[in-house]
């Protein structure tokens, strides 16, 4: 199904884009939905390192779509965007809102999520080292098979609440350009300014301020695009613990993130 949707090219995009906005066709809307939906799969393969493995594959590739249809809906091509940016933001912001809503974290999750933070702090003092999974599992009284699932779960708790801080800013950045009509404007001038300098600075500066592995563990995952597994496999390390890494560094990445937005 995806494959023979990605397969209906437009020799005239942009050309076809006008025409639609002039006309309100929905056969001409459809052919762009044909279009452009490969950019629903590129934009599901280079946030796979974040969305959630136990959503299957389909359900984001149709809230892609439905994105997909909404941006065509409200894209202005009179507005110095690219309809490209103009998409791919709004669908990382609408996958994004998918997980959120999703609720897929368990009460009990919840609840054990301080008293793991806790219990590592501990031990580690307590030790004079990291403790093990077993360690850490005979401490807070529960199976290495449930602490497990709980960090992995924890983990995606705070990957998707620092991409929410992330589409705040980067979105916002998008809506100020597209709503104010800028012909003079070169598209990528446009581009460039859409994640504006200083974020990049305050960002820049907290990854170097991460500890060696959290620093390694975000760029895996940030700019290599890997999933947990096969950062462990890089790093020699299990998924359990690359689990742990990411969720401290994001912990710090988030709390300077909303320091410099308020």
């Amino acid at each position: 199904m995806r494959k023979q949707i990605s397969d209906n090219e437009v020799a005239d995009p942009e050309g076809l884009m006008r025409q639609y906005k002039k006309t309100g066709s929905v056969e001409l809307r459809n052919q762009l939905v044909l279009h452009y939906s490969k950019y629903v799969n590129v934009a599901i393969y280079s946030m796979r390192s974040i969305l959630l493995s136990d959503i299957p594959i389909e359900d984001f590739f149709n809230e892609g779509i439905l994105a997909l249809i909404n941006c065509i809906e409200r894209f202005d091509p009179d507005r110095g965007i690219k309809f490209n940016t103009f998409f791919f933001t709004n669908i990382r912001g609408a996958l994004i809102n998918y997980m959120r809503k999703q609720k897929w974290l368990p009460n009990q999750a919840r609840e054990f999520r301080k008293k793991i933070k806790n219990g590592d702090d501990y031990l580690t003092q307590a030790l004079g080292r990291r403790p093990s999974q077993k360690e850490l599992a005979e401490y807070l009284g529960i199976s290495e098979k449930k602490l497990s699932q709980y960090q992995y779960q924890i983990s995606m708790v705070e990957t998707v609440s620092f991409e929410e801080l992330m589409e705040q800013k980067y979105g916002s950045e998008v809506d100020k350009l597209y709503s104010v009509q800028s012909s003079e404007t070169g598209e990528d001038d446009i581009e460039k300014n859409l994640l504006d300098e200083e974020l990049r600075h305050v960002l820049a500066d907290a990854i170097d301020r991460l500890s060696p592995k959290e620093k390694q563990v975000i760029t895996l995952c940030y700019y290599e695009n890997l999933n947990l597994r096969e950062i462990g496999q890089v790093l020699n390390l299990t998924q359990q613990r690359i689990s742990q890494i990411r969720t401290a560094a994001l912990e710090k990445l988030q709390a300077v993130l909303k320091d410099y937005m308020s």
